[in-house]
């Protein structure tokens, strides 16, 4: 009989199909050793604790959401990012809540999305040749404003399509970025 070979990416792939419909709190190596029908060995040859999991998958969420952006030529930096963004979350909306919103988490999952999440922007507002001009209050704060803007207008989006008016909800996304972005650069 052949063995499976468990790769990371298989692990992380089922680790985030486990948390969409189980939770944070629930993904334990025995729980995803079940779900995957395998021994824990597999995860352990991969990841050296269950910590270490959730922080690859919360990171591995956020490269996707690049990798997926960087394929595609969008000239309004944030603004065309935010777009995508609420775009991209949509395909993986129950790993989006489980992120960004399901209280039920451990302190540390928090503090590591928490933390991922912060240098993701962080390199986003760096990668602008405008925005990087910025001082660091001012780079802080759109970070913080912006990601709200993001976490909300992916809520938000749902509602949108259900009145078939994505396109409106798209447009006011863009001038609500570029406010955004517009006010921070004018603060002192």
């Amino acid at each position: 009989m052949r063995k499976t070979k468990f790769t990371k990416k298989m692990i992380l792939d089922k680790a985030a199909k486990f948390v969409q419909t189980y939770g944070f709190d629930e993904l334990t190596t025995r729980n995803l050793a079940d779900y995957m029908k395998m021994s824990t060995q597999p995860i352990y040859k991969q990841f050296d604790s269950m910590h270490d999991l959730k922080q690859a998958l919360v990171i591995n969420y956020f490269a996707k959401i690049n990798q997926s952006f960087a394929k595609v030529d969008y000239a309004n930096g944030l603004a065309d990012f935010a777009l995508h963004f609420v775009v991209y979350n949509q395909k993986c909306y129950e790993l989006f809540l489980h992120i960004f919103f399901y209280p039920k988490k451990k302190s540390t999952t928090c503090r590591t999305i928490q933390t991922i999440s912060q240098q993701f922007f962080y390199d986003l507002i760096q990668a602008d040749p405008k925005l990087c001009q910025l001082s660091t209050s001012q780079q802080q704060q759109l970070q913080e404003k912006y990601f709200l803007l993001l976490i909300g207008s992916v809520l938000t989006h749902r509602r949108f399509i259900e009145v078939q008016q994505e396109k409106v909800m798209l447009l006011q996304l863009n001038d609500l970025v570029d406010n955004l972005t517009q006010h921070i650069a004018k603060q002192n």
